[in-house]
């Protein structure tokens, strides 16, 4: 069983005793806030352990040990002494000299497992990624200059596998992989997104090779004229830059963006113009349904009464997580129903569950029939033609 990624829960715990130090020092007791930079400390020593790269290790102890030295002054402090209009007389952001914007860049990072051949289909998209980061890191003879693409937009219906392609390029390059949600980057929590998109593309070159995920990534850029605000339009100045690769020109360092976007015509479109491939992953044709059919039955030990080619009939229309969807919920029925007395069991408690063994039997016509009445495919017809549409018109 592979070990289960904790990193996440770690730096969780670390953030919400930063704040509830922060809560402490703006009420004034600096006992409390000591206690909570302590705790953070360990907490942030537990997410040192867990990262693949000697330099963010040392960086994460680093911090660990200016909150720990924070922790110690305030403990110090003369048990009278007030903590003036709720701050401390040395202020944490100085005090562990830390960088707070690549602190939570640090916390996007992603472990992933995927694999090329866990995405069913979309094999030419694959090709079109294994050829940009191909180009990338190989060796060029002497004297000669071959570019490469490193900015990619996913365009195309929900679930037909974008975030997979992204987690599959970051997994099979042994890449450092950045899942950044467009909340990341627009929250105030974090302050200026300006400050926090420049971190992200500073720590991703230190921790190179690096995949940057953006998903909905037309949130992050509405359309010119749209009545933005500035603080919009520096956003969108600090990513255009970014993408450009102006900092790195002439650098070796491997860092592929992916964008992913349901709604690509929403893009502004001189961001658009810095992807240099932009690629449409449509709905699953007859092969990729097959495949992906296939991978959530058969190569789970599963066995069907109704044929896989019938399936792949049936499916026609259907995204690939809404597949996925289908076949779990076939799943979940059969097991219901060759386990009647499961309920029982769970009421007895977890021994008497560890001693049980789930009963299973092939999938039923009916259990596919339940499945297909409770998933409905979300994307019609006239969805994908502007798909295709959109993409001949920028492509004209």
């Amino acid at each position: 069983m592979a070990p289960v990624d904790l990193s996440a829960s770690i730096y969780a715990q670390y953030k919400r005793a930063r704040k509830r130090a922060a809560e402490a020092e703006r009420r004034g007791v600096a006992s409390e806030a000591a206690a909570a930079y302590r705790q953070a400390a360990g907490f942030m020593r537990q997410y040192a352990g867990s990262a693949r790269d000697a330099s963010v290790r040392q960086q994460r102890n680093q911090r660990a040990d200016a909150l720990e030295a924070l922790a110690q002054r305030l403990q110090n402090l003369p048990a009278d002494a007030a903590l003036v209009g709720g701050r401390d007389r040395v202020q944490p952001a100085e005090a562990t000299g830390e960088d707070d914007y690549e602190s939570q860049v640090l916390g996007l990072i992603q472990s992933t497992d995927v694999k090329w051949d866990d995405i069913g289909g979309l094999d030419d998209t694959k090709q079109a990624i294994k050829a940009a980061y191909g180009l990338a890191l190989a060796r060029k003879p002497a004297g000669i200059e071959i570019s490469s693409w490193r900015n990619f937009l996913l365009f195309g219906p929900p679930g037909t596998g974008k975030t997979l392609l992204a987690a599959a390029t970051a997994g099979n390059l042994d890449a450092t992989f950045f899942n950044v949600k467009v909340s990341d980057l627009l929250s105030k929590y974090f302050g200026e997104s300006t400050k926090l998109i420049s971190a992200l593309y500073t720590v991703a070159k230190r921790l190179s090779p690096a995949v940057i995920f953006m998903d909905e990534f037309e949130s992050l850029t509405p359309p010119r004229g749209s009545s933005e605000s500035g603080a919009e339009r520096r956003i969108v100045s600090t990513l255009l830059a970014e993408l450009d690769g102006l900092k790195g020109k002439g650098s070796d360092d491997l860092i592929i963006t992916i964008g992913a976007t349901n709604v690509p015509w929403l893009i502004d479109s001189a961001m658009l113009s810095r992807f240099q491939k932009r690629i449409y992953v449509p709905l699953p044709d007859e092969v990729a349904r097959q495949a992906i059919l296939e991978m959530f039955i058969l190569k789970r030990g599963h066995k069907t009464q109704v044929s896989i080619p019938e399936l792949v009939r049936r499916t026609a229309g259907y995204a690939g997580r809404e597949i996925e969807q289908i076949c779990q919920t076939a799943i979940t029925h059969m097991t219901q129903r060759a386990n009647p007395g499961l309920m029982a069991v769970v009421d007895r408690g977890q021994d008497a569950l560890r001693d049980y063994e789930i009963r299973v039997e092939p999938l039923s016509p009916k259990d596919f029939d339940i499945a297909f009445e409770s998933v409905q495919p979300m994307t019609d017809p006239a969805d994908e033609r502007r798909y295709a549409d959109w993409l001949k018109q920028i492509e004209s």
